[in-house]
């Protein structure tokens, strides 16, 4: 049995998987129970670079620096933390850099609670159609937004939902620049 892997890092950084350079990880199809290591290089000073060893779709080595959410059957996302070096760093520099675009940037207002900006990435016809708290309801059960990055999946981005850690495919129709529609499929 194969597990697929889509990795990405919470900031700038380049790649060792099983030894071999690669600037971007897309997919990477691996036996389920064989080890895969794949050590990020980070482009900024302050961060330390560091080694995860998945197997089975999980992390055994440096595992609160991966987070792993699972959004299908054998399909996992894999989304690498920072490392600092607390000792020679004065002060945690924050790099995190969010994943971009209006659906991702919809999901972190209506989480933070500012509604109004949420409601700018709407169409009038959505806006109009549902109130804050049902909108704040809609995404209470989860933690995080990705973006597919599976092409045989369906859904442009997945929900994860906070009490599994999987992902539930997330279908949003754009109009304009905003959203129109969203729904769990």
């Amino acid at each position: 049995m194969k597990i697929r892997y889509a990795v990405d890092a919470e900031f700038e950084s380049v790649y060792l998987v099983n030894g071999a350079f690669n600037e971007k990880i897309k997919n990477i199809e691996y036996p389920a129970m064989s080890p895969l290591y794949i050590t990020a290089l980070p482009l900024n000073a302050l961060l330390l670079p560091y080694t995860v060893r998945l197997i089975g779709g999980k992390a055994v080595a440096n595992a609160d620096l991966a987070q792993i959410y699972e959004v299908a059957d054998s399909r996992y996302i894999v989304r690498l933390k920072e490392r600092h070096n607390y000792v020679y760093s004065p002060a945690r520099v924050q790099t995190i850099q969010p994943e971009k675009g209006v659906v991702p940037a919809f999901y972190r207002a209506v989480k933070s609670g500012d509604f109004p900006k949420a409601r700018l990435m709407m169409t009038k016809d959505l806006s109009s159609s549902i109130d804050d708290e049902s909108l704040a309801d809609f995404f209470a059960p989860y933690i995080d937004v990705v973006e597919n990055r599976f092409a045989d999946l369906s859904g442009g981005f997945f929900l994860i939902n906070k009490n599994t850690l999987k992902g539930e495919p997330l279908s949003v129709e754009i109009v304009g620049e905003r959203i129109n529609n969203i729904e769990v499929i």
